[in-house]
This record gives C-alpha cells, sequence and structure tokens, in this order.
C-alpha cells in the first residue's frame, strides 16, 4: 500500500493499552459508586463541551446505536455536569446522547424520555468522559491529542493521564508533544487530511512554520513519514544506523563536544555536529591509512568518507592502477593447497565454524600475496586511499595524482616506476602513461556548460517540432527492431522534462536566451489547454495532426538530456551528445550564449581566461588581465568577449552535419507550415505560431 493510500487515522496498537481492570483509579470508580442514578427528562440534557468526543460518530454505528435504544431503552447511564444555563451536559454518552436526538428527530421518543444520569463535578467529568471513551471505540487522534491536553493542564502527570485513560505513558507523552505541533496541522489531523504518523515526523521540528512549509510543499512520495523528516530536519541528521557514528563510535563524538538532540519519538536523536563528525571519521581514516602507508613502504596515504571517483574531479587528479598478478611464493602455495583440501572436507562435515576459521586463513595468505604483489618502485612514487564503503573500511591501493605520473619517455630502459606502470591495467583500459590536459575544466563546470548548451538545443529543437518526432521515431525503430543496440536513445524519454534539471546545474541560464524561448512557448502552450485539461483527452480529439505534433515536438524538446560531468575523453567536448541533434538542426551555440563572468571567466584561472581571449582574437586584452586581479579579470574578458561571437572549443561540435536522405529532409520552414485539411482547428492554427 502507498503512503498516499494509507489510513490517515493511526489507531492504538493493543501493545500500549492497558488492561481494563487498571483503566479506572479507585478514586474515580469510589466517586462514581457513591453517586446516584437520577432520571431526567431528555429536554434538560444536551453536548457537553468537556465531552473529549469532537470528531463525529460513524453514521451507520450511531444508527445501529439509535435503533437498540429504541428496543430496549438506555442501559448505561450517561454521566452529566451542570452547564452555567442550567442544562445537564453529558461528558460522557455522546454517542447515546446523539442516538436518543435521533430517535426525537423521528418521533420515536418525546422531550420528555426519561434518561437516566449520573451528576458528577466539572473537574471529574472530563477525565471520566475521556476514560468511557477510550474503554469504547476509539478516539479519534485529534481528540486523545485535546484530550490529553486538557488534562494535562489540570495538573495531572503523563502517567497519571495513562493510568486514567488506560494507555502507557509513552503513548501519553508523544500525543502530549504532538499538541504543540502548528495549529492548522491539528485541524488537518481532525479532517484525516494528515495522519499521525506524518505528523510524529513533522515534530521532528519545533518550527511551526517550517513544519508547514514542508507538509505545503510535500505531495506524493514526499508525503512519507521518513522524507518528511529528513525535510523538517534542515540540516539535523538520524543518528540511528548513521555509518559514519557507527565507525567513529558515540563516545568518542560526545568526548570531543558533539552532542545530540532528542525527541520522543527516537531512541538515538539527531546529531547536531556533522561537521565534528565528519572531521572525526576522516581523522581516523588517516591514522588507518597512514599506518597501512608506513607498513607496506607507500609513498602517501590519505583518509577520505568517500572513496576515490574515476569521473568528475576526482579523474583528473588521481589515476587508480589496476592488481597487479598476484604471485604466490612455494609455501604459500602448499600451504593454500592443505587449506583447499581441508575446506572440502569440512564443507562436508558441516562443521561452519572450523570452516569459517579455515577460509579466514586463506584469505589472510591471498590478501598478503595480492599486497606483496606492488612493486616497491610503484610504492614509492603511489598511495593508499582508506575509505568507507557501505560502513565498512574500504583500502585503495596503487593510486597515483596524475601530477606525480613519470614520463616514460625519459625512461629508455623501461625501468623503474615507469616499466611497471606500463605492465599495469588502469581503470577504463587506458594507458598508464596518458597526460592529463594542461588545464582541465573542473567537473561543476562541466556539468553547467553541457547543461546550458542543452537548454539551447532544447530551444532550438521545440521551434522545430517535426525534426523532434523524427528523432523520437528514430529512438522507437532503435529500441523496437534493435533491442540489443548498444546506440543510446538521444532524447530521454521518461515523461519528464529535464529542463528544470539543467536549471539546478547552470542557475546562470535563467535569464538567457535560451529558457526565455522556452519560457515564452511554455506559457503559450499552456494558454491553450483548457480547464481541467489533465482529467481527460477528449479534448485533444478535436486538435488537427499537426497541432499535435507541434505540442508532442514542444514536450519531447524539454526530455533532451546532454549534462555530463566531465568532458569527452578523446576531445574534450562538454555535452558531446548533443552533436547529432545540433547537425540535424543547423544548430549553432553563438546564436543562443554567450560566455559571462557568471557561467564561464569567474570559474576558471587567469590563464584560461588570457587563452580564452587570446583564441577569440582579442591579444592586447589576452595579455592586459594577467596583470588584473581575477574578478577584474573575468569582467573584463565579459565586456571584450560580448563583441565577438566566440565560444569555449569545448561547446563546439567536431562533426560534420547529418546528411538526410531527401526523402527525409525535414525544414524549419516544413515544421513550422499549418495543416489544410478540414481537421485542421482554430488551436491548430495557434499552435503552429508557437512552434515558429
Amino acid at each position: 500500500m502507498s503512503v498516499t493510500e494509507s489510513k490517515a487515522v493511526s489507531k492504538a496498537s493493543k501493545s500500549t493499552k492497558r488492561p481494563k481492570n487498571t483503566v479506572v483509579t479507585e478514586a474515580v470508580e469510589q466517586a462514581l459508586a457513591n453517586t446516584p442514578v437520577d432520571m431526567v427528562p431528555f429536554s434538560q440534557l444536551s453536548l457537553s463541551p468537556l465531552n473529549v468526543r469532537k470528531a463525529e460518530p460513524d453514521a451507520a454505528k450511531l444508527q445501529e446505536l439509535a435503533g437498540s435504544i429504541r428496543a430496549v431503552g438506555v442501559l448505561h447511564n450517561l454521566i452529566v455536569h451542570r452547564l452555567p444555563d442550567g442544562q445537564l451536559g453529558a461528558a460522557a454518552g455522546g454517542r447515546r446522547f446523539r442516538a436518543l436526538s435521533i430517535l426525537l428527530n423521528e418521533g420515536a421518543i418525546a422531550p420528555d424520555y426519561a434518561v437516566p444520569v449520573k451528576t458528577v463535578s466539572d473537574d471529574v467529568a472530563e477525565v471520566v468522559s475521556a476514560i468511557e471513551n477510550f474503554q469504547h471505540e476509539s478516539m479519534h487522534p485529534a481528540d486523545q491529542i485535546m484530550a490529553f491536553a486538557r488534562i494535562c493542564a489540570s495538573g495531572k502527570t503523563a502517567a497519571e493521564i495513562g493510568g486514567l485513560m488506560g494507555y502507557s505513558t509513552q503513548h501519553v507523552q508523544k500525543f502530549l508533544r504532538l499538541a504543540g505541533m502548528a495549529p492548522a496541522l491539528l485541524a488537518e489531523l481532525a479532517e484525516d487530511k494528515i495522519n499521525v504518523d506524518q505528523l510524529q515526523a513533522l515534530s521532528a521540528s519545533e518550527d511551526h512554520e517550517r513544519q508547514l512549509d514542508v507538509w505545503k510543499n510535500a505531495y506524493g512520495y514526499y508525503r512519507n513519514p521518513k522524507e518528511l523528516r529528513e525535510a523538517v530536519l534542515r540540516g539535523e541528521v538520524s543518528a540511528e544506523g548513521h555509518r559514519l557514528l557507527e565507525f567513529v563510535g558515540r563516545e568518542v563524538y560526545e568526548r570531543a563536544g558533539g552532542g545530540f538532540r532528542y525527541d520522543l519519538f527516537t531512541d538515538e536523536g539527531f546529531i547536531t555536529d556533522t561537521v565534528l563528525l565528519d572531521t572525526l571519521t576522516r581523522q581516523k581514516l588517516t591514522e588507518i591509512a597512514d599506518g597501512i602507508a608506513k607498513t607496506e613502504g607507500w609513498a602517501w596515504s590519505e583518509g577520505r568518507t568517500e572513496g576515490i571517483s574515476t569521473y568528475g574531479e576526482d579523474a583528473q587528479v588521481y589515476l587508480l592502477l589496476g592488481q597487479p598478478d598476484t604471485v604466490f611464493n612455494a609455501d604459500e602455495y602448499a600451504r593454500l593447497e592443505v587449506l583447499d583440501e581441508k575446506l572440502g572436507e569440512l564443507s562436508e562435515q558441516d562443521d561452519t565454524a572450523a570452516a569459517e576459521a579455515c577460509q579466514a586463513e586463506i584469505d589472510v595468505i591471498k590478501d598478503t600475496a595480492k599486497i606483496r604483489a606492488w612493486s616497491d618502485d610503484v610504492r614509492a612514487h603511489g598511495g593508499v586511499v582508506v575509505s568507507l564503503l557501505r560502513g565498512a573500511l574500504s583500502v585503495r591501493r596503487g593510486v597515483m595524482k596524475r601530477c606525480d605520473l613519470p614520463e616514460i619517455v625519459d625512461d629508455e630502459n623501461k625501468s623503474g616506476v615507469n616499466q611497471h606502470l606500463s605492465s599495469i591495467r588502469t581503470e577504463g583500459g587506458s594507458d598508464a602513461t596518458e597526460q592529463p590536459q594542461a588545464k582541465p575544466l573542473s567537473a561543476v563546470l562541466a556539468k553547467s556548460l553541457s547543461s546550458e548548451r542543452t537548454l539551447a538545443v532544447q530551444a532550438a529543437l521545440a521551434e522545430q517540432p517535426q525534426i523532434a518526432l523524427v528523432i523520437f521515431v528514430h529512438d522507437c525503430l532503435k529500441s523496437t527492431f534493435d533491442h540489443r543496440s548498444y546506440n543510446p536513445s538521444t532524447l530521454k524519454v521518461t515523461l519528464h522534462a529535464k529542463t528544470g534539471l539543467m536549471l539546478d546545474n547552470a542557475p546562470t541560464s535563467a535569464d538567457g536566451l535560451a529558457m526565455q524561448h522556452l519560457t515564452a512557448m511554455h506559457d503559450a502552450w499552456q494558454k491553450l489547454l483548457p480547464e481541467d485539461w489533465h482529467k481527460s483527452w477528449d479534448w485533444l480529439l478535436t486538435w488537427g495532426t499537426q497541432a499535435l505534433i507541434n505540442v508532442m515536438g514542444y514536450c519531447l524538446a524539454r526530455t533532451l538530456d546532454g549534462a555530463s560531468e566531465r568532458l569527452s575523453d578523446k576531445d574534450g567536448k562538454a555535452g558531446k551528445d548533443l552533436e547529432p541533434v545540433e547537425a540535424l538542426l543547423n544548430f549553432t551555440l553563438r546564436d543562443w550564449w554567450l560566455p559571462t563572468k557568471a557561467n564561464f571567466f569567474g570559474r576558471i584561472s587567469k590563464e584560461q581566461i588570457s587563452d580564452s581571449l587570446s583564441q577569440a582574437g582579442l591579444g592586447g586584452a589576452s595579455r592586459d588581465v594577467l596583470k588584473m586581479k581575477k574578478g577584474d579579470a573575468a569582467e573584463r574578458a565579459e565586456e571584450d568577449i560580448s563583441q565577438t561571437r566566440w565560444v569555449p572549443d569545448c561547446l563546439l561540435p567536431v562533426t560534420a552535419p547529418i546528411a538526410l536522405p531527401e526523402s527525409d529532409a525535414v525544414t524549419a520552414t516544413d515544421a513550422g507550415e499549418p495543416e489544410t485539411d478540414a481537421e485542421a482547428t482554430g488551436n491548430a492554427s495557434e499552435t503552429d505560431n508557437i512552434a515558429a
């Protein structure tokens, strides 16, 4: 059952309720026992404001109760107290009062119908009301919260309230905690628009505004209690199952000054100083890495919470050498043969403990040989990195810093570390001696630039919907007729537009030309959608074929995703996957995008700014910026480049335009022509204007 299908009302579990023989305290029992039963006319009764049950009872069950009273009368007396207007308010027995009201309206009883009651004082009435309601049909959680809060305000503790009501102290404490929630959320609980589990998740924060903001902005899956709790905690992290805390240890974290914040719904609490925990984790990992490096003879070591990645900025800094072939010496080989034979015998005997010990010894021998396989020369230049992988230690040996890579061409005899590097497979199968780019772009900038390029191609493609349809049909054909093809689809059609993701990657593009075009088209299409358009597709049946193609082309264009976290390996391009689409569109990025301080120059080095200006034919400015501060150089570059059509080479395609067969050729004019058949409608002509 999904979160949205789950019942809004969370009823108390059986484990939280006490046995009935301990529900009513001795004092209340004695007070009720000494109170006589009086028969009073129904007309003198009304529903008391102290009655803790505020939610309307089930109509069908209420009708059943009315039928029972009609047949045999009121079997159990009502608990009442004197109201300021002289009436007797029913504090306990609200369902019976409502059932009698039904009978009165139906004419089944008269206003003077005699009803058995016990009259008590005001301070006892609410307690007795709560007790009776808890004993019968479970109260609505919203009523429980309010009842607990009012009784607590009278001076009773959670334990005393639990003893009176028949619930555990912890249950009462939890509901008292919820009484301090934002009033608007409690109102939604009463209307079954939020359930207790969701409310408890939001209570992780005491900020009412924060609670409401998270609830209002959550939808679907994100109304799952776990997601709500994470959203409302802002920067806080749950301590339960936290991998870094388990690795460092709670005692070490607390001794270092780290704290926890606790609430009634978690036993582990919340980590209040994640920065300190990260620091302690790195320190411990660094100590372990230092010990390994010292013991095994590595040149350097590093401890980090996450392992080294083979893409992004890590790939620009480090080179991961493959594990060299493992060679066992004679003693190890002989011992492994004995252990392998022994392990087989133990497996047949089903001796688990002995088999595990045998396997552990085998693993030690193999690990020792694998470590020994690294040559002394590699250790003299390389390092070891220790990190956490799913909470367990991960040791990565043979890590080279690209800046320290030796020049193999200078090593004529192929000896030393160069010879070893030449014989070891590196990640991705690339040659270990490949030199890094002289001035590589950061992973963040590569993603930003490729996203800017994607937005521009999205806008251009949206203006030529028939070409979007050509690409989409081609993707469909690959999927249907060549399902084993390793060529990925061009459009990422998952019914989710990627424009928002591109904006997240490149916030500076929000006011760019591409977004201006996309936004204008989006607004124009939205104006053509009728009210409640999403509830049915009948209205689309009135649109002509070209209108449907145009709107589909716009939606398909928004799915285009050419963002990448690194430049392409061969030619150093950002967003290289966009090139076939660009060629089909006769697209030129210079028509859509200009580099600025915000999106490019402010994010590269001063030397790279100088190179960019030089490439743009601005030699004087290229020399000038080397004498400026970085910020001033970036501003100067933005100003001067704006007079040219220069864009970074990494954003320019290297492929020639795709030549389509004459029968398949599509032009922008064709894509914008309206239908002329009888099915074309006024909407269709409007959609042609949008696409054009």
